[in-house]
């Protein structure tokens, strides 16, 4: 955050836009830029991993005020109506906690907003549960998750909740769509219709420059679901019931990822034109052979570290560069060879790496960008 004594020297964002424009630095509507630029700012909020302490000890406080009130016989874990209703009940209190907290950074603030985002991760856990029970079955879960998402995202304004919320729907998608029973015949096919349009939605939220600062959430929510569809991939590549296993290739969500990642290499290139040149020529070369390797895992995490360095969100590159070495290590682990040839290929590999960086730098592409 911010410290008072810098914002008290620094201009505020009218100011500086008027004094670009009056030094002709700015080409088009003052007016209209100005509009987008309050549009994009947002609240102050607390740094990510507090934000994410906070939601861990939620989803824990939640779980345990439930027990607390099925103890006291307060709920009735038989009765779907009573939850249902119970959760309308918290929701609600949790917008009403939300708007008495205010904007005011204070004791009182920080207790309401925490005892608001507890009652809200208890009424959406209650309205959830109910309506699973109702409808027995799993995609009953899917859809009521999915309509309490859309109702409270505009209305509950919680980073951290709207992230966790769109993230719990896609993440009961692809729990269903790997393990559900009815799906067997079309597991693969299902799978590789819901990454792709995982990888489409992420790619419009988080590339295009005109969405809203209000779709960060969202925008997070699709990305960390890819890496957990792509980890589970990897993880193992049977599915289904007790002896009926069934298997998903990783070839096709390689080659999305591949076509993905040439994407997002001409996208930070600024013109998909640009990708004739040698140095990028050469990086959609390294693209197409790791897709031939199918290793999905490492294509992503090459994508998340390229997004959140051309768009300078820490977030994606802290996913990127967990992702990597994890995927990494699982790649060389897997490969059927003995561990005698590993460790060859292993020094190979990193030769390899280390002759690209000393031509890179031979070049001067690491550093002059118009080579691009």
């Amino acid at each position: 955050m911010i410290n008072s004594s810098v914002n008290k020297q620094s201009p505020s964002t009218a100011e500086l836009l008027s004094e670009l424009a009056n030094q002709s630095l700015i080409i088009g509507s003052l007016d209209k830029l100005k509009q987008f630029a309050k549009e994009q700012q947002q609240a102050p909020e607390l740094p990510l991993y507090i934000r994410c302490l906070i939601g861990v000890g939620a989803f824990i406080a939640s779980f345990c005020f439930i027990g607390f009130l099925y103890v006291a016989k307060f709920i009735h874990l038989n009765s779907e109506l009573e939850l249902v209703v119970w959760g309308i009940l918290f929701s609600s209190v949790a917008i009403a906690l939300l708007k008495i907290a205010g904007d005011k950074l204070d004791a009182k603030q920080s207790f309401l907003m925490q005892s608001s985002f507890v009652a809200m991760a208890t009424g959406k856990t209650l309205f959830v549960t109910g309506v699973g029970i109702f409808t027995d079955s799993a995609w009953g879960v899917t859809f009521a998750a999915l309509i309490i998402t859309l109702i409270g995202y505009p209305l509950y304004r919680v980073s951290i909740d709207r992230f966790l919320s769109s993230f719990v729907v896609l993440a009961s998608i692809l729990i269903n769509i790997l393990w559900e029973r009815e799906l067997a015949e079309i597991r693969e096919i299902a799978f590789n219709i819901f990454l792709s349009v995982q990888l489409l939605i992420a790619a419009f939220l988080l590339c295009y420059g005109k969405v809203k600062r209000y779709f960060i959430p969202l925008s997070y929510a699709f990305a960390f679901s890819i890496v957990c569809s792509v980890l589970t991939l990897m993880a193992t590549t049977q599915f289904g019931y007790g002896s009926e296993k069934e298997f998903i290739d990783m070839a096709i969500p390689s080659y999305m990822l591949v076509i993905s990642l040439i994407a997002v290499i001409g996208w930070v290139a600024g013109d998909f034109f640009k990708l004739k040149s040698m140095p990028l020529m050469l990086a959609v070369l390294a693209s197409i052979i790791l897709g031939l390797l199918s290793v999905p895992g490492i294509i992503l995490a090459i994508i998340l570290l390229i997004l959140g360095y051309a768009k300078h969100e820490n977030v994606l590159m802290i996913m990127g560069a967990l992702l990597l070495p994890y995927c990494l290590v699982v790649f060389y682990y897997n490969i059927d060879i003995t561990l005698m040839q590993k460790s060859i290929l292993l020094v190979l590999s990193g030769l390899l790496l280390l002759v690209g960086h000393f031509y890179l730098r031979y070049q001067g592409w690491d550093r002059c960008k118009e080579n691009y």
